[in-house]
Protein backbone atom coordinates (compact mmCIF):
# COMPACT_ATOMS: atom_id res chain seq x y z
CA UNK A 1 0.00 0.00 0.00
CA UNK A 2 1.54 3.27 -1.11
CA UNK A 3 -0.70 5.22 1.24
CA UNK A 4 1.46 4.80 4.34
CA UNK A 5 4.83 5.00 2.58
CA UNK A 6 4.58 8.73 1.91
CA UNK A 7 6.96 10.79 4.03
CA UNK A 8 7.82 13.89 1.99
CA UNK A 9 5.66 16.88 2.88
CA UNK A 10 3.95 18.16 -0.28
CA UNK A 11 2.92 21.78 -0.78
CA UNK A 12 -0.07 21.45 1.53
CA UNK A 13 -0.05 25.01 2.85
CA UNK A 14 -3.03 25.92 0.68
CA UNK A 15 -5.07 23.06 2.05
CA UNK A 16 -4.12 23.96 5.62
CA UNK A 17 -5.20 27.54 5.07
CA UNK A 18 -8.47 26.24 3.68
CA UNK A 19 -9.10 23.98 6.67
CA UNK A 20 -8.12 26.72 9.10
CA UNK A 21 -10.32 29.26 7.31
CA UNK A 22 -13.32 26.95 7.23
CA UNK A 23 -12.80 25.96 10.88
CA UNK A 24 -12.58 29.61 11.91
CA UNK A 25 -15.66 30.55 9.87
CA UNK A 26 -17.71 27.79 11.51
CA UNK A 27 -16.53 28.68 15.00
CA UNK A 28 -17.22 32.39 14.55
CA UNK A 29 -20.71 31.79 13.15
CA UNK A 30 -23.51 33.01 15.45
CA UNK A 31 -20.85 33.38 18.11
CA UNK A 32 -22.85 35.49 20.55
CA UNK A 33 -26.33 34.25 19.69
CA UNK A 34 -26.18 31.83 22.63
CA UNK A 35 -26.21 33.05 26.24
CA UNK A 36 -22.98 33.29 28.19
CA UNK A 37 -23.38 30.85 31.04
CA UNK A 38 -21.92 31.09 34.52
CA UNK A 39 -18.59 29.32 33.86
CA UNK A 40 -17.96 31.73 30.99
CA UNK A 41 -18.75 34.64 33.32
CA UNK A 42 -16.21 33.28 35.83
CA UNK A 43 -13.61 32.96 33.07
CA UNK A 44 -14.15 36.56 31.94
CA UNK A 45 -13.89 37.88 35.50
CA UNK A 46 -10.33 36.60 35.87
CA UNK A 47 -9.44 37.29 32.25
CA UNK A 48 -10.06 40.98 32.96
CA UNK A 49 -7.87 40.85 36.05
CA UNK A 50 -10.84 41.24 38.40
CA UNK A 51 -12.05 39.48 41.52
CA UNK A 52 -15.45 37.83 41.82
CA UNK A 53 -15.68 39.61 45.18
CA UNK A 54 -15.48 43.06 43.55
CA UNK A 55 -19.29 43.34 43.29
CA UNK A 56 -20.84 44.83 46.44
CA UNK A 57 -21.96 42.02 48.77
CA UNK A 58 -24.87 41.77 51.21
CA UNK A 59 -26.56 44.91 49.91
CA UNK A 60 -29.05 45.88 47.25
CA UNK A 61 -27.26 47.05 44.10
CA UNK A 62 -28.07 48.20 40.58
CA UNK A 63 -27.30 46.25 37.42
CA UNK A 64 -24.14 48.28 36.77
CA UNK A 65 -22.88 47.61 40.29
CA UNK A 66 -23.63 43.90 39.97
CA UNK A 67 -21.60 43.68 36.76
CA UNK A 68 -18.51 45.31 38.30
CA UNK A 69 -16.46 42.08 37.96
CA UNK A 70 -17.17 42.07 34.20
CA UNK A 71 -16.02 45.65 33.68
CA UNK A 72 -12.41 46.11 32.44
CA UNK A 73 -10.11 48.20 34.64
CA UNK A 74 -7.31 50.25 33.04
CA UNK A 75 -4.97 49.43 35.92
CA UNK A 76 -5.48 45.65 35.67
CA UNK A 77 -2.50 43.63 34.42
CA UNK A 78 -1.62 40.03 33.67
CA UNK A 79 -0.34 39.93 37.24
CA UNK A 80 -3.83 40.89 38.47
CA UNK A 81 -5.31 38.07 36.40
CA UNK A 82 -2.96 35.47 37.87
CA UNK A 83 -3.33 36.83 41.41
CA UNK A 84 -7.12 36.65 41.57
CA UNK A 85 -7.26 33.38 39.64
CA UNK A 86 -4.94 31.65 42.10
CA UNK A 87 -6.90 33.05 45.03
CA UNK A 88 -10.41 32.19 43.90
CA UNK A 89 -10.42 29.55 41.16
CA UNK A 90 -8.97 26.09 40.48
CA UNK A 91 -7.54 26.56 36.99
CA UNK A 92 -3.97 27.24 35.85
CA UNK A 93 -3.31 30.70 34.39
CA UNK A 94 -1.91 30.26 30.86
CA UNK A 95 -5.15 30.80 28.95
CA UNK A 96 -6.31 33.58 31.28
CA UNK A 97 -3.05 35.51 30.88
CA UNK A 98 -3.22 35.29 27.07
CA UNK A 99 -6.92 36.19 27.11
CA UNK A 100 -6.19 39.25 29.26
CA UNK A 101 -3.87 40.61 26.57
CA UNK A 102 -6.43 39.67 23.91
CA UNK A 103 -9.26 41.53 25.64
CA UNK A 104 -7.14 44.69 25.75
CA UNK A 105 -7.44 44.83 21.95
CA UNK A 106 -11.22 45.29 22.00
CA UNK A 107 -13.62 47.99 23.20
CA UNK A 108 -16.30 47.37 25.80
CA UNK A 109 -20.04 47.05 25.30
CA UNK A 110 -21.49 49.88 27.41
CA UNK A 111 -18.71 49.45 29.95
CA UNK A 112 -18.89 45.65 30.13
CA UNK A 113 -16.58 43.14 28.42
CA UNK A 114 -17.48 42.62 24.75
CA UNK A 115 -19.11 39.15 24.49
CA UNK A 116 -17.81 38.57 20.94
CA UNK A 117 -14.23 39.17 22.04
CA UNK A 118 -14.52 36.78 24.98
CA UNK A 119 -15.48 33.92 22.66
CA UNK A 120 -13.40 34.83 19.61
CA UNK A 121 -10.08 33.78 21.19
CA UNK A 122 -11.29 30.22 21.97
CA UNK A 123 -12.69 30.08 18.42
CA UNK A 124 -9.25 30.99 17.08
CA UNK A 125 -7.55 28.30 19.19
CA UNK A 126 -10.17 25.78 18.05
CA UNK A 127 -9.53 26.64 14.41
CA UNK A 128 -5.77 26.26 14.88
CA UNK A 129 -6.36 22.75 16.19
CA UNK A 130 -7.26 21.61 12.64
CA UNK A 131 -3.75 22.22 11.21
CA UNK A 132 -2.31 20.74 14.42
CA UNK A 133 -4.32 17.54 13.84
CA UNK A 134 -2.97 17.50 10.28
CA UNK A 135 0.58 17.52 11.65
CA UNK A 136 -0.21 14.75 14.14
CA UNK A 137 -1.89 12.63 11.46
CA UNK A 138 0.85 13.14 8.88
CA UNK A 139 3.61 12.41 11.40
CA UNK A 140 1.73 9.61 13.16
CA UNK A 141 0.79 7.61 10.07
CA UNK A 142 3.51 9.05 7.81
CA UNK A 143 0.72 9.84 5.42
CA UNK A 144 -0.21 13.28 4.13
CA UNK A 145 -3.61 11.91 3.20
CA UNK A 146 -4.26 10.68 6.74
CA UNK A 147 -3.35 14.13 8.06
CA UNK A 148 -5.59 15.89 5.55
CA UNK A 149 -8.64 13.75 6.33
CA UNK A 150 -8.06 14.04 10.07
CA UNK A 151 -7.86 17.84 9.75
CA UNK A 152 -11.01 17.90 7.63
CA UNK A 153 -12.97 16.01 10.28
CA UNK A 154 -11.52 18.21 13.02
CA UNK A 155 -12.90 21.23 11.16
CA UNK A 156 -16.48 19.95 11.37
CA UNK A 157 -16.29 18.05 14.66
CA UNK A 158 -19.47 19.11 16.49
CA UNK A 159 -17.77 18.60 19.85
CA UNK A 160 -14.82 20.71 18.75
CA UNK A 161 -17.09 23.47 17.45
CA UNK A 162 -19.08 23.49 20.70
CA UNK A 163 -15.95 23.81 22.86
CA UNK A 164 -14.57 26.54 20.61
CA UNK A 165 -17.70 28.69 20.95
CA UNK A 166 -17.38 29.06 24.70
CA UNK A 167 -15.32 31.68 26.51
CA UNK A 168 -13.37 28.89 28.20
CA UNK A 169 -9.89 27.44 28.01
CA UNK A 170 -10.77 24.00 26.60
CA UNK A 171 -10.04 24.85 22.97
CA UNK A 172 -6.54 26.04 23.87
CA UNK A 173 -6.02 22.81 25.81
CA UNK A 174 -7.21 20.87 22.75
CA UNK A 175 -4.67 22.69 20.59
CA UNK A 176 -1.88 21.91 23.04
CA UNK A 177 -2.83 18.21 23.11
CA UNK A 178 -2.83 18.09 19.29
CA UNK A 179 0.60 19.73 19.09
CA UNK A 180 1.88 17.37 21.75
CA UNK A 181 0.59 14.42 19.72
CA UNK A 182 2.62 15.62 16.73
CA UNK A 183 5.79 15.57 18.86
CA UNK A 184 4.77 12.23 20.33
CA UNK A 185 4.41 10.81 16.83
CA UNK A 186 7.93 11.88 15.87
CA UNK A 187 9.28 10.38 19.09
CA UNK A 188 7.42 7.13 18.55
CA UNK A 189 8.80 6.70 15.04
CA UNK A 190 12.32 7.44 16.28
CA UNK A 191 12.02 4.37 18.54
CA UNK A 192 10.64 1.99 15.93
CA UNK A 193 12.89 -0.88 14.92
CA UNK A 194 13.88 -0.51 11.27
CA UNK A 195 12.69 -3.13 8.82
CA UNK A 196 15.22 -4.87 6.53
CA UNK A 197 16.50 -2.35 4.04
CA UNK A 198 15.34 0.67 6.10
CA UNK A 199 17.71 3.21 7.60
CA UNK A 200 18.02 3.33 11.38
CA UNK A 201 15.68 6.04 12.75
CA UNK A 202 17.40 9.08 14.20
CA UNK A 203 16.68 10.25 17.78
CA UNK A 204 14.45 13.27 18.10
CA UNK A 205 16.53 16.42 17.80
CA UNK A 206 17.35 18.52 20.83
CA UNK A 207 15.29 21.50 19.55
CA UNK A 208 12.28 19.22 19.06
CA UNK A 209 12.77 17.71 22.52
CA UNK A 210 12.83 21.19 24.07
CA UNK A 211 9.80 22.21 22.01
CA UNK A 212 7.92 19.13 23.20
CA UNK A 213 8.72 19.89 26.83
CA UNK A 214 7.56 23.47 26.27
CA UNK A 215 4.29 22.33 24.69
CA UNK A 216 3.66 19.90 27.55
CA UNK A 217 4.42 22.60 30.12
CA UNK A 218 2.08 25.07 28.42
CA UNK A 219 -0.59 22.36 28.13
CA UNK A 220 -0.46 21.65 31.86
CA UNK A 221 -0.50 25.39 32.58
CA UNK A 222 -3.68 25.59 30.47
CA UNK A 223 -5.63 22.74 32.07
CA UNK A 224 -4.48 20.26 34.69
CA UNK A 225 -6.32 17.39 33.00
CA UNK A 226 -3.89 17.54 30.08
CA UNK A 227 -1.72 15.41 32.34
CA UNK A 228 -4.00 12.54 31.30
CA UNK A 229 -2.91 13.04 27.69
CA UNK A 230 0.71 13.00 28.82
CA UNK A 231 0.13 9.81 30.82
CA UNK A 232 -1.63 8.18 27.87
CA UNK A 233 1.38 8.93 25.68
CA UNK A 234 3.66 7.56 28.38
CA UNK A 235 1.65 4.33 28.57
CA UNK A 236 2.04 3.79 24.84
CA UNK A 237 5.78 4.37 25.07
CA UNK A 238 6.07 2.07 28.10
CA UNK A 239 4.28 -0.63 26.11
CA UNK A 240 6.77 -0.13 23.30
CA UNK A 241 9.66 -0.26 25.78
CA UNK A 242 8.40 -3.54 27.25
CA UNK A 243 8.05 -5.03 23.78
CA UNK A 244 11.54 -4.03 22.73
CA UNK A 245 13.17 -4.71 26.09
CA UNK A 246 12.03 -8.31 26.27
CA UNK A 247 14.43 -9.35 23.52
CA UNK A 248 16.98 -6.54 23.52
CA UNK A 249 17.19 -4.80 26.93
CA UNK A 250 20.21 -2.77 25.80
CA UNK A 251 17.99 -0.97 23.29
CA UNK A 252 16.41 0.98 26.14
CA UNK A 253 19.75 2.71 26.81
CA UNK A 254 20.35 3.81 23.26
CA UNK A 255 20.39 7.49 22.37
CA UNK A 256 16.80 7.54 21.10
CA UNK A 257 15.45 6.32 24.41
CA UNK A 258 17.81 8.50 26.48
CA UNK A 259 16.62 11.60 24.65
CA UNK A 260 13.05 10.57 25.45
CA UNK A 261 13.88 10.11 29.15
CA UNK A 262 15.06 13.71 29.15
CA UNK A 263 11.73 14.86 27.71
CA UNK A 264 9.89 12.90 30.40
CA UNK A 265 11.97 14.40 33.21
CA UNK A 266 11.56 17.92 31.82
CA UNK A 267 7.81 17.45 31.53
CA UNK A 268 7.61 16.01 35.05
CA UNK A 269 9.50 19.00 36.45
CA UNK A 270 7.19 21.42 34.61
CA UNK A 271 4.14 19.72 36.10
CA UNK A 272 5.49 19.41 39.65
CA UNK A 273 5.82 23.19 39.80
CA UNK A 274 2.03 23.30 40.18
CA UNK A 275 1.83 20.71 42.96
CA UNK A 276 1.38 23.23 45.83
CA UNK A 277 -1.45 24.90 43.90
CA UNK A 278 -3.15 21.57 43.24
CA UNK A 279 -2.94 20.57 46.91
CA UNK A 280 -4.62 23.84 47.85
CA UNK A 281 -7.60 22.99 45.63
CA UNK A 282 -7.99 19.42 46.86
CA UNK A 283 -11.30 18.97 48.64
CA UNK A 284 -12.78 22.31 47.59
CA UNK A 285 -16.31 22.49 46.23
CA UNK A 286 -14.86 23.26 42.81
CA UNK A 287 -13.12 19.87 42.73
CA UNK A 288 -15.88 17.81 44.36
CA UNK A 289 -18.81 18.41 41.99
CA UNK A 290 -17.90 15.28 40.03
CA UNK A 291 -18.36 12.92 42.98
CA UNK A 292 -20.60 9.88 42.36
CA UNK A 293 -22.03 7.17 44.59
CA UNK A 294 -20.69 3.87 43.27
CA UNK A 295 -22.93 1.93 45.63
CA UNK A 296 -25.70 2.38 43.06
CA UNK A 297 -25.41 -0.26 40.27
CA UNK A 298 -26.71 2.07 37.57
CA UNK A 299 -23.98 4.57 38.34
CA UNK A 300 -21.40 2.06 37.13
CA UNK A 301 -22.95 2.12 33.66
CA UNK A 302 -23.21 5.90 33.31
CA UNK A 303 -19.50 6.59 32.57
CA UNK A 304 -19.46 3.91 29.87
CA UNK A 305 -22.57 5.32 28.19
CA UNK A 306 -21.31 8.89 28.52
CA UNK A 307 -17.98 7.96 26.95
CA UNK A 308 -19.66 6.28 23.99
CA UNK A 309 -21.94 9.28 23.47
CA UNK A 310 -18.93 11.58 23.76
CA UNK A 311 -17.08 9.65 21.05
CA UNK A 312 -20.12 9.84 18.77
CA UNK A 313 -20.50 13.59 19.34
CA UNK A 314 -16.92 14.09 18.18
CA UNK A 315 -17.95 13.15 14.64
CA UNK A 316 -21.71 13.51 14.35
CA UNK A 317 -24.78 14.72 16.23
CA UNK A 318 -28.46 15.04 15.36
CA UNK A 319 -30.66 17.95 16.36
CA UNK A 320 -31.15 17.71 20.12
CA UNK A 321 -32.60 21.10 21.01
CA UNK A 322 -36.00 21.85 19.49
CA UNK A 323 -39.49 22.66 20.69
CA UNK A 324 -42.99 22.27 19.34
CA UNK A 325 -44.31 19.86 16.74
CA UNK A 326 -42.00 21.15 14.02
CA UNK A 327 -39.01 20.94 16.34
CA UNK A 328 -39.75 17.37 17.38
CA UNK A 329 -40.23 16.41 13.74
CA UNK A 330 -36.82 17.93 12.95
CA UNK A 331 -35.22 15.92 15.75
CA UNK A 332 -36.77 12.68 14.53
CA UNK A 333 -35.83 13.39 10.92
CA UNK A 334 -32.21 14.21 11.81
CA UNK A 335 -31.91 10.99 13.82
CA UNK A 336 -33.42 8.91 11.00
CA UNK A 337 -30.96 10.42 8.51
CA UNK A 338 -27.79 10.51 10.61
CA UNK A 339 -28.11 7.27 12.57
CA UNK A 340 -27.62 5.05 9.48
CA UNK A 341 -24.69 7.24 8.44
CA UNK A 342 -23.15 6.81 11.89
CA UNK A 343 -23.58 3.02 11.88
CA UNK A 344 -22.17 2.86 8.37
CA UNK A 345 -19.20 4.98 9.39
CA UNK A 346 -18.47 2.79 12.42
CA UNK A 347 -18.59 -0.31 10.22
CA UNK A 348 -16.16 1.22 7.74
CA UNK A 349 -13.79 2.32 10.52
CA UNK A 350 -13.74 -1.23 11.89
CA UNK A 351 -13.09 -2.62 8.41
CA UNK A 352 -10.40 -0.02 7.78
CA UNK A 353 -8.38 -1.23 10.77
CA UNK A 354 -7.62 -4.48 8.94
CA UNK A 355 -6.75 -2.65 5.72
CA UNK A 356 -4.46 -0.17 7.45
CA UNK A 357 -2.69 -2.96 9.33
CA UNK A 358 -1.58 -4.53 6.07
CA UNK A 359 1.31 -2.03 5.87
CA UNK A 360 4.09 -1.65 8.43
CA UNK A 361 3.66 2.13 8.56
CA UNK A 362 -0.09 1.89 8.96
CA UNK A 363 0.21 -0.73 11.69
CA UNK A 364 2.68 1.35 13.69
CA UNK A 365 0.55 4.48 13.24
CA UNK A 366 -2.43 2.55 14.65
CA UNK A 367 -0.29 1.46 17.59
CA UNK A 368 0.69 5.05 18.38
CA UNK A 369 -2.60 6.87 17.86
CA UNK A 370 -5.01 4.03 18.63
CA UNK A 371 -2.97 3.21 21.70
CA UNK A 372 -3.10 6.82 22.83
CA UNK A 373 -6.90 7.00 22.54
CA UNK A 374 -7.43 3.67 24.31
CA UNK A 375 -4.96 4.58 27.07
CA UNK A 376 -6.64 7.95 27.64
CA UNK A 377 -10.10 6.39 27.89
CA UNK A 378 -8.73 3.74 30.26
CA UNK A 379 -7.33 6.50 32.48
CA UNK A 380 -10.73 8.21 32.51
CA UNK A 381 -12.35 5.00 33.71
CA UNK A 382 -9.60 4.38 36.26
CA UNK A 383 -10.14 7.81 37.83
CA UNK A 384 -13.92 7.52 37.69
CA UNK A 385 -14.17 4.09 39.29
CA UNK A 386 -11.23 4.28 41.72
CA UNK A 387 -11.75 7.81 43.04
CA UNK A 388 -15.52 8.05 42.61
CA UNK A 389 -15.15 11.17 40.42
CA UNK A 390 -17.02 10.91 37.14
CA UNK A 391 -14.84 12.92 34.75
CA UNK A 392 -16.82 11.54 31.79
CA UNK A 393 -19.81 13.65 32.83
CA UNK A 394 -20.63 16.58 30.58
CA UNK A 395 -18.03 15.53 27.95
CA UNK A 396 -15.96 18.69 28.39
CA UNK A 397 -12.90 16.80 29.63
CA UNK A 398 -12.91 14.71 26.46
CA UNK A 399 -10.59 17.35 25.02
CA UNK A 400 -7.88 15.07 26.42
CA UNK A 401 -8.32 12.51 23.64
CA UNK A 402 -10.43 14.44 21.11
CA UNK A 403 -7.45 15.29 18.83
CA UNK A 404 -6.31 11.66 19.01
CA UNK A 405 -9.73 10.46 17.86
CA UNK A 406 -9.64 12.85 14.89
CA UNK A 407 -6.13 11.69 13.94
CA UNK A 408 -7.27 8.08 14.20
CA UNK A 409 -10.36 8.73 12.06
CA UNK A 410 -8.12 10.34 9.44
CA UNK A 411 -5.69 7.44 9.45
CA UNK A 412 -8.44 4.85 9.09
CA UNK A 413 -10.58 6.59 6.47
CA UNK A 414 -7.52 7.40 4.37
CA UNK A 415 -7.51 3.84 3.03
CA UNK A 416 -10.80 4.52 1.22
CA UNK A 417 -9.63 7.64 -0.59
CA UNK A 418 -7.20 6.56 -3.34
CA UNK A 419 -8.88 5.68 -6.63
CA UNK A 420 -6.52 2.84 -7.62
CA UNK A 421 -6.99 -0.83 -8.39
CA UNK A 422 -4.97 -1.69 -5.30
CA UNK A 423 -7.55 -0.05 -3.05
CA UNK A 424 -11.18 -1.00 -2.38
CA UNK A 425 -12.94 1.19 -4.95
CA UNK A 426 -16.51 0.65 -3.84
CA UNK A 427 -18.48 0.16 -0.65
CA UNK A 428 -21.96 -1.22 -0.45
CA UNK A 429 -24.59 1.14 0.90
CA UNK A 430 -26.34 -0.46 3.91
CA UNK A 431 -29.75 -2.04 3.27
CA UNK A 432 -29.36 -1.64 -0.51
CA UNK A 433 -27.66 -3.38 -3.40
CA UNK A 434 -26.03 -0.15 -4.55
CA UNK A 435 -22.36 0.68 -4.13
CA UNK A 436 -20.41 3.92 -4.02
CA UNK A 437 -16.70 4.55 -4.14
CA UNK A 438 -14.71 4.65 -0.93
CA UNK A 439 -13.86 8.27 -1.63
CA UNK A 440 -17.56 9.17 -1.92
CA UNK A 441 -18.27 7.45 1.39
CA UNK A 442 -15.60 9.55 3.14
CA UNK A 443 -17.08 12.67 1.59
CA UNK A 444 -20.53 11.63 2.79
CA UNK A 445 -19.25 11.13 6.35
CA UNK A 446 -17.66 14.59 6.23
CA UNK A 447 -20.89 16.19 4.97
CA UNK A 448 -22.74 14.57 7.87
CA UNK A 449 -20.15 16.12 10.19
CA UNK A 450 -20.62 19.50 8.54
CA UNK A 451 -24.38 19.28 9.04
CA UNK A 452 -23.75 18.42 12.69
CA UNK A 453 -21.44 21.41 13.09
CA UNK A 454 -24.12 23.66 11.61
CA UNK A 455 -26.60 22.24 14.14
CA UNK A 456 -24.20 23.27 16.90
CA UNK A 457 -23.62 26.84 15.73
CA UNK A 458 -27.39 27.23 15.26
CA UNK A 459 -27.97 26.12 18.86
CA UNK A 460 -29.89 23.05 17.65
CA UNK A 461 -27.35 20.72 19.28
CA UNK A 462 -25.07 21.06 22.31
CA UNK A 463 -27.48 23.71 23.56
CA UNK A 464 -26.58 25.58 26.72
CA UNK A 465 -28.17 24.07 29.81
CA UNK A 466 -28.69 27.54 31.27
CA UNK A 467 -30.99 29.97 29.46
CA UNK A 468 -31.07 33.15 31.58
CA UNK A 469 -33.20 34.96 29.00
CA UNK A 470 -36.00 32.50 29.74
CA UNK A 471 -35.73 33.26 33.46
CA UNK A 472 -35.79 37.00 32.80
CA UNK A 473 -38.94 36.68 30.70
CA UNK A 474 -40.56 34.67 33.49
CA UNK A 475 -39.63 37.35 36.02
CA UNK A 476 -41.05 40.10 33.85
CA UNK A 477 -44.26 38.19 33.13
CA UNK A 478 -45.03 37.21 36.73
CA UNK A 479 -43.93 40.29 38.67
CA UNK A 480 -46.43 42.88 39.87
CA UNK A 481 -44.09 45.21 41.76
CA UNK A 482 -40.48 46.35 41.39
CA UNK A 483 -38.14 43.37 41.11
CA UNK A 484 -35.36 42.31 43.47
CA UNK A 485 -33.26 39.31 42.39
CA UNK A 486 -31.20 37.56 45.05
CA UNK A 487 -28.57 34.86 44.97
CA UNK A 488 -26.76 32.98 47.75
CA UNK A 489 -22.95 33.16 47.60
CA UNK A 490 -21.41 30.28 49.55
CA UNK A 491 -17.85 30.97 50.69
CA UNK A 492 -15.54 28.13 51.68
CA UNK A 493 -13.12 29.39 54.30
CA UNK A 494 -9.53 28.57 53.39
CA UNK A 495 -10.44 27.25 49.93
CA UNK A 496 -10.58 29.02 46.55
CA UNK A 497 -14.16 30.10 45.90
CA UNK A 498 -15.72 31.94 42.97
CA UNK A 499 -18.90 33.68 44.08
CA UNK A 500 -21.90 35.02 42.23
CA UNK A 501 -20.95 33.92 38.72
CA UNK A 502 -24.39 32.45 38.05
CA UNK A 503 -25.99 35.73 39.10
CA UNK A 504 -23.49 37.58 36.90
CA UNK A 505 -24.50 35.49 33.89
CA UNK A 506 -28.14 36.47 34.52
CA UNK A 507 -27.18 40.11 34.92
CA UNK A 508 -25.06 39.96 31.77
CA UNK A 509 -28.04 38.62 29.81
CA UNK A 510 -30.20 41.46 31.16
CA UNK A 511 -27.50 43.96 30.17
CA UNK A 512 -27.32 42.53 26.63
CA UNK A 513 -30.96 41.91 25.78
CA UNK A 514 -33.15 43.41 28.53
CA UNK A 515 -31.20 46.55 29.39
CA UNK A 516 -33.38 48.81 31.58
CA UNK A 517 -32.04 51.84 29.66
CA UNK A 518 -33.84 50.54 26.57
CA UNK A 519 -37.51 51.68 26.44
CA UNK A 520 -38.45 48.29 24.95
CA UNK A 521 -36.64 46.23 27.62
CA UNK A 522 -39.87 45.17 29.33
CA UNK A 523 -39.03 46.73 32.72
CA UNK A 524 -41.27 49.35 34.27
CA UNK A 525 -38.70 49.86 37.04
CA UNK A 526 -35.05 48.74 36.66
CA UNK A 527 -34.47 45.48 38.57
CA UNK A 528 -32.17 45.41 41.55
CA UNK A 529 -29.97 42.65 42.89
CA UNK A 530 -28.12 41.34 45.91
CA UNK A 531 -25.56 38.66 46.68
CA UNK A 532 -26.18 37.07 50.08
CA UNK A 533 -22.89 35.67 51.40
CA UNK A 534 -22.97 32.38 53.29
CA UNK A 535 -19.53 31.80 54.86
CA UNK A 536 -18.73 28.25 55.97
CA UNK A 537 -17.85 29.68 59.41
CA UNK A 538 -20.17 32.66 59.88
CA UNK A 539 -19.56 35.10 62.71
CA UNK A 540 -23.26 35.99 62.81
CA UNK A 541 -26.43 34.17 61.69
CA UNK A 542 -26.80 34.68 57.92
CA UNK A 543 -30.56 35.10 58.36
CA UNK A 544 -29.98 38.34 60.27
CA UNK A 545 -27.94 39.66 57.37
CA UNK A 546 -30.69 38.66 54.92
CA UNK A 547 -33.32 40.43 56.97
CA UNK A 548 -31.17 43.56 56.96
CA UNK A 549 -30.78 43.40 53.17
CA UNK A 550 -34.53 43.02 52.61
CA UNK A 551 -35.33 45.84 55.02
CA UNK A 552 -33.54 48.36 52.78
CA UNK A 553 -35.87 47.72 49.83
CA UNK A 554 -39.02 49.91 49.55
CA UNK A 555 -42.15 47.76 49.74
CA UNK A 556 -44.05 46.22 48.10
CA UNK A 557 -41.64 44.36 45.78
CA UNK A 558 -41.27 40.99 44.05
CA UNK A 559 -38.36 38.92 45.36
CA UNK A 560 -36.88 36.30 43.05
CA UNK A 561 -34.44 34.17 45.03
CA UNK A 562 -32.32 31.87 42.89
CA UNK A 563 -31.45 28.53 44.57
CA UNK A 564 -33.32 29.47 47.76
CA UNK A 565 -36.69 28.18 48.89
CA UNK A 566 -36.73 29.20 52.57
CA UNK A 567 -39.71 30.45 54.54
CA UNK A 568 -39.33 34.22 54.61
CA UNK A 569 -42.70 35.04 56.17
CA UNK A 570 -40.92 36.55 59.18
CA UNK A 571 -39.46 39.09 56.76
CA UNK A 572 -42.88 39.94 55.32
CA UNK A 573 -42.35 37.89 52.15
CA UNK A 574 -44.98 35.36 51.07
CA UNK A 575 -43.84 32.58 48.75
CA UNK A 576 -45.87 32.48 45.54
CA UNK A 577 -44.05 29.72 43.68
CA UNK A 578 -40.98 27.51 43.82
CA UNK A 579 -39.85 26.11 40.49
CA UNK A 580 -37.24 26.81 37.82
CA UNK A 581 -36.82 28.52 34.49
CA UNK A 582 -33.99 28.32 31.97
CA UNK A 583 -32.09 25.89 34.19
CA UNK A 584 -32.17 28.27 37.17
CA UNK A 585 -34.17 27.03 40.21
CA UNK A 586 -35.86 29.87 42.08
CA UNK A 587 -38.49 30.88 44.59
CA UNK A 588 -40.81 33.80 43.91
CA UNK A 589 -41.92 35.89 46.90
CA UNK A 590 -44.18 38.90 47.24
CA UNK A 591 -42.84 41.20 49.96
CA UNK A 592 -45.35 43.60 51.45
CA UNK A 593 -45.09 46.17 54.27
CA UNK A 594 -44.57 44.56 57.68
Amino acid sequence: MRLFKTWQLPPAAGWMLLWFGLALALRLSFLVSKPLWMDEAATVIFTLGNSSYSAPLDQVVSLDQLLTPLQPRPEATVGSTIHYLMQEDNHPPAYFAIAHLWMNLFPTAQGVALPWATRALPALFGALAAPAVYLAGWLGFRSVLAGQIGAAFMVVSPFGVALSQEARHYSMATLMVALGLACFAVAGWSLRRPRPGEATPQPISLPLALLWVGINALAFATHYFTVLALLAQALVLVTLAIYQGRTQPQVLWQRSWRRLYGVMLGTLAACLVWLPVLLNFYGSSQSSNLAIDLSQPRVWLDPIAQTLVGLIFMVITPITNAQGVVGIAAVVLSVLVLLPVLLWMVAQLVRARHLVSQSDNGRFGLFLMGGFVLAAIALFFAITYSLGMDITRGHRYNFVFHPGVMVLVGGLLAVYWPETTAQPRSIQIPFTQQKISGRRSVQLFWIAGLASALFVVSNLAFAKYFAPAQLVRTIQAESTYPVLIGFPATIEEGKPTVIGHEMLSIGWEIHRHFNPNDPDSGWTVPPQFFLWTLPSNPTAPPEEKLAEILSTMPRPFDLWFVHIGSDLSANGCQQLSQTGSGGHPYSHYECTPL
